[in-house]
């Protein structure tokens, strides 16, 4: 059976899983890696299937350790103190307001790279202040689905440049300014756009009634050390590395988490540990999947096709395919679309700088977040927000939506002259 066949099989077996039979994402990639290898001839294949699963361990452990310190930095009280020093700070200034509520709502997924934990966290802290300002929940579910989008796009940790990295034998180096400069900018904008307007009734007493109390009178700045070690460790590394020892981001997760276990109120291992788990266990069996299915693309040539074809066309149609496959197959898996997708349309751009494209790919790649079938992170926000259609969130999606696209596909064409202008070529 030819390559595009074989590829024809998977992505019919994949969507089938998904759509027919409702099977979860990662189990639906695992079968279509088994059909893949059966129709290209090559039987089951399960030992290139099993070594596929563990192609992302990196990621993998990141997931799982970045999820428990959350868990941990949450449950000391830290994250609610931060809100309300926010609150009490800025209520009355919407101008500063919002920029400060949007980072609160990125700052689970920059340490992540997952928009879950971000919905779930601090963007469940925040829906209370935003609907005791009269805000509309499907306003307010847009305004977080947002915030998560941007997050797990931001730096340190973008899950999905780090897969598209793997996929061409490219560090995972180099990427905090192009990251920064692609998503704070267009966070804030996005922020402004869907809120400034149902944002005029704000009552900051009455939001800090709807809060967690303030665990900063009875914990003082130690709160924060976590966070501040967290930082020290993940910079220090990078740009110290004579003074920081090479320690791997997952075991600067799980240290920071212990400490995190001292400086708050009492934490129950137990419960962290299992809200852990129930939150990674999907992201993780995504990425096993995803694992096995990349395998089986390059066993049975299929990947190699899906190169030589995107190197085939001409520049207008591989960006227009760009924008609007990569967040179509982002709707299926965001991780999935970074390397079935990012990692070929990246060798066809290897004329150009490979950090900036990478970095546009996976905000692309993210886009998905908010489109069908999973649109993960309206439906995450919905229940939050009290929200019931998870649509009515996505029509005031639509500037983040815009926004991301059109800067991912000018960031990929301007690459060589974004790179010199921040010192990276």
């Amino acid at each position: 059976m030819s390559e595009s066949l074989v590829l024809a099989v998977m992505i019919g077996v994949l969507c089938t899983g998904i759509f027919a039979l409702r099977i979860p994402t990662g189990v639906s990639l695992l079968l279509a890696a088994l059909a893949g290898s059966l129709a290209s001839g090559n039987g089951l294949a399960l030992h290139f299937i099993a070594e596929g699963s563990l192609l992302y361990l990196d990621p993998l452990m990141i997931v799982a350790t970045s999820l428990f310190f959350m868990a941990v930095f949450e449950r000391s009280g830290a994250l609610a103190t931060m809100n309300v020093w926010v609150v009490k700070t800025f209520g009355d200034r919407r101008a500063v307001l919002i920029p400060l509520l949007m980072l609160l709502v990125m700052f689970p997924g920059m340490f992540t790279g997952l928009t879950a934990p971000c919905v779930l966290t601090t963007g469940a802290m925040i829906a209370p202040v935003l609907l005791s300002a009269g805000v509309p929940p499907a306003v307010a579910g847009a305004f977080i689905a947002a915030g998560a989008f941007f997050g797990m796009v931001a730096p340190p940790v973008n899950i999905c440049a780090m897969l598209i990295c793997g996929g061409v034998d490219m560090p995972y180096i180099g990427f905090d300014w192009p990251l920064l400069l692609m998503t704070v900018p267009l966070a804030l904008l996005s922020g402004f756009l869907i809120l400034y307007k149902s944002l005029g009734g704000f009552n900051a007493r009455q939001a800090l009634q709807s809060l967690p109390e303030s665990k900063y009178d009875l914990h003082g700045p130690k709160l924060f050390v976590p966070l501040v070690a967290l930082a020290a460790l993940l910079l220090g590394e990078k740009y110290a590395p004579a003074v920081v020892p090479h320690l791997g981001i997952p075991l600067i997760f799980l240290l920071s988490a212990l400490l995190a276990l001292f400086t708050g109120d009492k934490v129950s291992i137990r419960e962290s540990t299992t809200w852990t788990i129930q939150q990674s266990l999907p992201i993780l069996a995504l990425l096993v999947g995803i694992g096995s299915f990349i395998e089986v693309l390059t066993l049975s040539g299929a990947r190699g096709w899906i190169v030589v074809t995107l190197l085939s066309l001409p520049d207008w149609q591989l960006y227009v395919g760009m924008a609007l496959l990569v967040p179509l197959f982002g709707g299926v898996s965001a991780y999935g679309a970074s390397v079935v997708l990012g990692v070929p349309i990246l060798l066809s751009f290897l004329d150009r700088s490979n950090i900036l494209v990478a970095a546009a790919l996976s905000m692309l790649a993210s886009v998905g977040d908010f489109v069908p079938p999973t649109r993960l992170a309206v439906v995450l926000a919905g229940p939050v927000v009290g929200e019931s259609n998870p649509t009515r969130i996505l029509k005031h999606s639509a500037w983040p939506i815009v926004l991301g696209i059109m800067v991912s596909l000018g960031a990929i064409y301007f690459a060589n002259d974004i790179a010199k202008l921040i010192g990276l070529a």
